[in-house]
Order: C-alpha cells, then sequence, then structure tokens
C-alpha cells in the first residue's frame, strides 16, 4: 500500500520528466508532450529520449540520471521490457512517483513476468507507481494533464467542475471525461488507473474524497481487491459530503465457483457487490448514460426540501394529461413519492385552474397556459409553497424550447429553494444553455424516466447522509470450526438461536428408546455432514407420526447412501414461523459477507437474498431486511402474526460477530431458520457449515 499523501505530487506536480517522449506526430509519445503543453501546465517539462535532441520544441535528455533536477513525477511510454529498469533509475534520481502508460504486462502471458519485476523495482526504490497500460491523469485546477488521451488532444480547453473520475478502464475514463466536457459539465479529475500493479483504485480513491474541489466520484471497476476498505472510504467520503457513484462491469460474473450452500450459489460477484455498495452509502448504476446523468444531478442539485410530511414528496406541473401519467408511473417505479396537496394549495388550485383541469398531483395545466397570463407562474408558485412540495417537476410535451425561455426566471427563482426539474419529450437543449439553468440549480431532463431517475438519486443521497457511523467493536475470542451436529447447534445457541429439539441415531439405535422424550410428530433426515443437498436427494421427511417408521425411514436412507452406519438426524416438528435462510460466507471481494433472505427449499428459485459485509450493525440488518419480499411476510401477511424481527435482527448481528471469530469456517448456512410469532424467538432446522 502507498502513502496516500504521496498521492499529491500525481496530481499537483511542479516539474515532469516525460521518458520515451518523440517528436513523431500523432504517436503517443509525442500526443503526451502536446497535450501537457496545449492545456498549459505551468511547471516545468523534462523530455527524456537517447534518439531525438527536442520535442514540441523542448530540449531532451538521453537519460534520468542526466536530468538537471529531480522532478516531482515521471510519465513513462517506453517497451515494457525496459519499464522495471527505468523504475528503478527514477528511484536513484529521487523521483518517488512514476505514470507508466506502457502496455504489454499482466494483460499478456509473457507481460507478467515485466509486471513482477515492475513490483520489485518500485518496493525497492521507493517509487509509488500509477499503471502500467494507463491513460494517466487530468488534474484540471493544476492544469496538470499528464496522459496521451486522444479527449484532451481534441478539446481546446477544459472545464473544471466538483467531479472525479477514477477508473480501470482507460479508455472509458477518457470517454467519460470527454463526454463531461462536451456537455459543458466539466470534471476535477480523471484518473486511469490501468493494471494497478502497484497502486490500486481504492487508493486513489481515498485521495480523491479528501480534495477541496470533488462533490462527486464516478467509480467505473470491473472488480477490486480487498473491497472492504470501500466501507471506511465511503464513510470518510459521507463525512465530506462526496457522493461516490459506481458503474461495475461483470454482472454476470460469479464471484464464487463452486460453494457447498445455497446462498453462496447465489452470492454473484454482482449481487453482493451492490448489497455491499448499499450499505456503505454508495450509489451504483447501471449504464454510462447513468452514470453520465447520476455525477451532473449529484454535483450541483440541492437536496429535496424536507417536508418532515409522510404525505410530502414531488409536486408536478404538466402541459399533457398523458406526460404527467408517465411521471406518475415513473415516480412509482423509482420510488420517489409525489405530494398529496394540502388543502391551502388545493383552494388556490381550484381558483387558478379551469374546471377541466387535473388539480390533483401531477397537474394538467392543460392549454389554457397559452392564453391565460400568468397562470403557468401562479400554478408554480402556489405549489412551490405547499410545506409538502420537496422538489418541483415541469413537465413539456412540445414547444419546450419557447416556454423554457419565456419561464426561465421562475425556473431559477424556484431553483434557489428546493430542487426544480424541467422535462422535455423529444428535445434537448444546447451545453451552454444546460449549464446557465445547472447553475441556477435547474436541471434540464430528457424524458419523464430520466427526470424521476434524478429525483430518486437525491432522495438516495439524502438517505445515505443520514447513514449513522459505523464504529468499531471488540473481536470476539478466536473459535474453532464446529465439527460436528452438537458443536454446529452450540454455535447457533450461542447466537441466540435455539436449535429444533433433536437427537442422532447410530446404527443399532431404536427410535422408540433414543427418541422417548420427544414429541411427535419428527423430521428424519441424514445429517449435513453426510449429504449436503438433503431434500434434493429425497433424504427428508417430514411430519413422521410414530417411532417405527422413523427406524424404517433411517434404514432407507442409509442404503440410499450405501453407508450401514450413516448417523440420521431426528428433530422435533417446529411450529409455524417465517421461514429465514442466515448464511455467512468467505472469500468474497469484500471478504466474509452475512446473507439474510427468504428461506427454505425455495432459496435458489425466489433469490430473495440480501449480503452485508461483515461486521454488521442492527441497523443494518433492519435496513437489508426491508428491501427484501422476506419482509412482508414479517410483518404478518393474510393474518399470520408478526414475526419476532428484533430477534432476528440481534442473532443476525451476533452470529456474523462469531462467523468473522471462527476463521476457519468457508461457509456456514441455517436454512430454514424459523422465526417465530414476536417474543417468541428462533429456531434452527438445519445447518450446514463447510471448513477450509
Amino acid at each position: 500500500m502507498s502513502d496516500i499523501y504521496s498521492l499529491e505530487r500525481f496530481f499537483r506536480p511542479r516539474s515532469v520528466a516525460i521518458v520515451g517522449a518523440s517528436p513523431q506526430a500523432g504517436s503517443p509519445r509525442n500526443a503526451i508532450v502536446k497535450v501537457l503543453l496545449k492545456h498549459g501546465f505551468e511547471g516545468r517539462v523534462y523530455p527524456v529520449s537517447p534518439t531525438h535532441a527536442e520535442v514540441e520544441g523542448l530540449a531532451t535528455f538521453k537519460s534520468v540520471a542526466e536530468l538537471p533536477e529531480t522532478p516531482d513525477v515521471a510519465l513513462l511510454i517506453t517497451p515494457a521490457h525496459t519499464v522495471p529498469d527505468i523504475v528503478a533509475q527514477c528511484g536513484v534520481k529521487g523521483i518517488r512517483h512514476a505514470i507508466v502508460f506502457s502496455a504489454g504486462f499482466e494483460e499478456t502471458e509473457a507481460g507478467k513476468v515485466h509486471a513482477a519485476r515492475l513490483v520489485e523495482a518500485a518496493a525497492r526504490c521507493h517509487v509509488t507507481v500509477m499503471g502500467p497500460n494507463c491513460q494517466g491523469v487530468w488534474s484540471v485546477r493544476n492544469k496538470s494533464m499528464l496522459t496521451y488521451s486522444p479527449a484532451l488532444q481534441n478539446l481546446d480547453a477544459v472545464q473544471h467542475a466538483p467531479i472525479a473520475v477514477v477508473s480501470q478502464s482507460g479508455a472509458l475514463a477518457g470517454a467519460i471525461g470527454n463526454a463531461m466536457q462536451r456537455n459543458g459539465i466539466g470534471c476535477s479529475y480523471m484518473v486511469s488507473v490501468g493494471n494497478e500493479t502497484c497502486l490500486d483504485a481504492l487508493e486513489v480513491l481515498d485521495w480523491v474524497v479528501d480534495q477541496d474541489d470533488v462533490r462527486v466520484v464516478a467509480l467505473y471497476i470491473e472488480g477490486l481487491n480487498d473491497a472492504h476498505r470501500m466501507l471506511g472510504i465511503a464513510q470518510k467520503a459521507r463525512r465530506r459530503d462526496v457522493q461516490i457513484v459506481v458503474l461495475k462491469a461483470g454482472r454476470s460474473a460469479m464471484g464464487q465457483q463452486a460453494t457447498a450452500s445455497h446462498t453462496g450459489k447465489i452470492a454473484s460477484s454482482h449481487s453482493v457487490y451492490a448489497d455491499v455498495l448499499e450499505q456503505a452509502g454508495v450509489m451504483s448504476v447501471d449504464s454510462l448514460v447513468d452514470l453520465l446523468l447520476a455525477v451532473e444531478v449529484l454535483s450541483f442539485m440541492r437536496a429535496p426540501r424536507a417536508s418532515g410530511d409522510p404525505k410530502g414528496g414531488i409536486s408536478v406541473l404538466s402541459s399533457s394529461g398523458g406526460a404527467g401519467a408517465l411521471l406518475a408511473d415513473h415516480s412509482s417505479h423509482c420510488g420517489v413519492p409525489l405530494t398529496e396537496f394540502g388543502d391551502a394549495t388545493t383552494v388556490r388550485l381550484e381558483a387558478l385552474l379551469p374546471d377541466f383541469a387535473r388539480k390533483a398531483n401531477p397537474i394538467d395545466l392543460t392549454g389554457q397556459i397559452n392564453t391565460v397570463a400568468n397562470l403557468f407562474r401562479d400554478t408554480c408558485h402556489a405549489i412551490a409553497d405547499d410545506p409538502r412540495t420537496e422538489a418541483i417537476v415541469v413537465q413539456y410535451a412540445s414547444s419546450g424550447r419557447r416556454y423554457l425561455q419565456e419561464d426561465a426566471a421562475v425556473f431559477k427563482a424556484l431553483g434557489s429553494q428546493l430542487p426544480v426539474i424541467v422535462s422535455f419529450v423529444g428535445e434537448t437543449m444546447a451545453p451552454e444553455t444546460r449549464r446557465a439553468f445547472r447553475e441556477a440549480g435547474v436541471l434540464l431532463a430528457a424524458d419523464p424516466s430520466t427526470t424521476m431517475q434524478a429525483l430518486s438519486w437525491l432522495y438516495r443521497r439524502m438517505r445515505y447522509r443520514a447513514l449513522p457511523e459505523v464504529r468499531e467493536r471488540v473481536a470476539l475470542l478466536p473459535r474453532a470450526a464446529p465439527s460436528d451436529w452438537n458443536r454446529t447447534m452450540r454455535f447457533c445457541e450461542d447466537g441466540g438461536i435455539t436449535p429444533a429439539r433433536w437427537t442422532v441415531l447410530r446404527a443399532g439405535d431404536r427410535a422408540a428408546q433414543a427418541c422417548a422424550d420427544m414429541a411427535l410428530p419428527l423430521v428424519v433426515k441424514v445429517l449435513p455432514s453426510e449429504a449436503e443437498h438433503k431434500t434434493e436427494l429425497g433424504l427428508v421427511r417430514l411430519r413422521v407420526g410414530s417411532f417405527d417408521e422413523v427406524d424404517l425411514l433411517a434404514a432407507e436412507f442409509r442404503a440410499r447412501l450405501g453407508r450401514p452406519g450413516a448417523r440420521i438426524l431426528v428433530q422435533e416438528m417446529v411450529g409455524e414461523g417465517v421461514e429465514v435462510v442466515l448464511s455467512c460466507l468467505r472469500e468474497t471481494d469484500f471478504g466474509p459477507i452475512i446473507s439474510l433472505g427468504t428461506g427454505g427449499v425455495a432459496i435458489e428459485l425466489y433469490r430473495d437474498v440480501a449480503h452485508l459485509a461483515l461486521p454488521v450493525t442492527s441497523a443494518q440488518v433492519r435496513a437489508a431486511l426491508h428491501k427484501l419480499k422476506l419482509w412482508t411476510l414479517l410483518q404478518g401477511f393474510r393474518g399470520k402474526p408478526a414475526a419476532d424481527v428484533d430477534a432476528l435482527v440481534n442473532a443476525a448481528v451476533a452470529f456474523g460477530d462469531q462467523f468473522m471469530a471462527a476463521s476457519d469456517i468457508r461457509e456456514f448456512e441455517i436454512n430454514p431458520l424459523i422465526v417465530g410469532a414476536q417474543g417468541q424467538g428462533l429456531r434452527a432446522v438445519d445447518a450446514l457449515v463447510v471448513a477450509r
């Protein structure tokens, strides 16, 4: 790991050496010099080339050793096999920062040797290396464009805005930066981390969220090493009021190759990332279009006005009843509440609008806005004055450009009080127009779906800001992985989970004696150690009504297994309750995680499961449960009593702490865990433990 403070020189260098610079027009080796000079770098630039005397009017030096001073950063764009030795030369010269643009490292089989040599040289010579195979850094305020990016070759000027981009893809980093510049949004930093051979995306992110010219960070990732670091970085970002927005590729990739538990099978990389990022208050998006819009919205729009009223929400004015209906549909899909107007507002709207206009939210202004002076302005002020209005949406169906200019003063005045979005159908506005309204707190949206998506991000950010600080807890003393059913059940009991009453039949045991103190009906099954997925193999029988039937089933199961000495588990039937799966799993990108969801045999069918990085708090567990269909069952469904949610939450926290203390356990799944009615606690019916 690098000293994060040392990253400062990557973004605010006073002098730069370019090793491999060339006068050949059109080549990256030439572009890297031209871009730096074109965008006004105010420091000293030293091209290093053993074969050329001059590059872009600058005298060259034959080697790093010949440089007249020790530059703050060296840019390396030479063949891969030469890079490790050049990094070592930088270290001897006292250069502590290098960006390696060269390809031909981990991305090729032959290059892995060069990558290993690079790591060794960087560590031995105390050089912090970004890359290789990257597009470098944009540092807009400092005019330090340490890149050959085609985007910057074609841009005449670069606009500064409080948005940083950190990307594992160089091409996408440049494309995102280019789009933000050409759309008139701007950015503060763009960082392409490349192969992350020495310095990774999270180390860069950790530095970026500390900067005073960053309010939003766009993070493009394909996967993270030691991803648990994201939780601490995200917590720091929240303290600084910086929102991180992530676009993760690889939705279909499975994070676990082969797992014994059901939850392990459905804990895909994407599902774990989505849930843990939500836990951390990091916003996930699904496309580049959404990423660009999200960082624009979150960089300049204020939070929804706090009404403190359950009937508060978004107030919509539309010149089209159809467009208003679409907005209502999209608001429901995005989870954005619509305002229910108060009585005073309803009276004002009745007086302002014609009889045939819709006066409830969303308001249909009708064509009267073309003929009645001040109708639009007065209606806007009426809903803005309603204390339940948290944001305003104005939807145009046609002639949006004309109305936008006519009503500009109204929009901009309201934008200083609460979020305002003006939505169009099939019309796009010039970047200059968007910028002018953006500076007044008004978003110009392309269509109704975009409008409600933008508002959903504002509400999510508000929810993330309210997340409590997560404090470190004292870890439990280490404990061994349970090696048999008895120890497994004791592990459950330590977490506040009562096992169903049970006994184990060994070969030769008779149920009448072994189960004499157990109440019929019973459950008969093989132990997890004998067969992992018993139900699928027909090795579970419920509601067994006699001890003789228990003996017959025990003999049948042993025969199916082909193991005459197999132990057979007999349990009392557990009363009614909600079936839940509670599982912990190691070896994900985020380290140990806990999963909760709808349990029983249909877990892989419904996939109603949430994942959290360990350790967890009660608030985090409860928030995760709220997102699941399971929550409806826990609250009491179709006359069923409400379940003991408090017991489930407390058990999940304790179970997760115990799992972390038992480092030899790879997976531990309790499925089903029966949650009784309020006050009745939990019963573990089945459990599977996989040790390392």
